[in-house]
């Protein structure tokens, strides 16, 4: 992740004009981006600010610009990884949601099959109430009668 010039200087703890003063000279690197603004590679901030320390400063005070270096670089990091969990975690309610309606429309789907199953097979069979079938008399009860 880059840095703007702002986000730069405070991250050195040194003015805006110092840091452009050393982007334009070239003593330290960096790319503009499509609107014309700076974008500085936190390595090469680190290195720039090692190479031109703060007179006056003793030494922990530089490892404590390098802390805070590092802890903004891994807070932007953690910014970065929680939008990325966030969206993954609306992409996953989302497909959820989709999920749910299609179990929903396959249940509405089941039960009229279920229903037209019935009736269809209602159809298929004889509904007719049966007549009684007239018993067989054998010759001699007919006979005798």
């Amino acid at each position: 992740m880059k840095l703007t010039l702002g986000q730069a200087a405070k991250t050195a703890k040194r003015s805006k004009g110092t840091l452009s003063k050393a982007l334009n000279s070239g003593a330290m690197s960096a790319e503009k981006d499509d609107s014309g603004r700076w974008q500085i590679d936190p390595s090469e901030l680190s290195r720039w600010m090692f190479a031109n320390p703060v007179s006056g400063r003793p030494e922990s005070q530089q490892e404590t610009l390098l802390e805070t270096y590092e802890n903004s670089a891994l807070s932007v990091e953690v910014k970065m990884l929680r939008e990325q969990v966030a969206a993954l975690v609306a992409e996953r309610d989302r497909e959820r949601g989709q999920l749910v309606d299609q179990i929903e429309d396959l249940r509405v789907r089941l039960d009229g099959a279920e229903t037209e199953r019935v009736r269809l097979n209602a159809l298929l069979t004889d509904q007719r109430e049966k007549a009684e079938v007239p018993v067989k008399r054998s010759f001699w009860s007919r006979l005798v009668g």
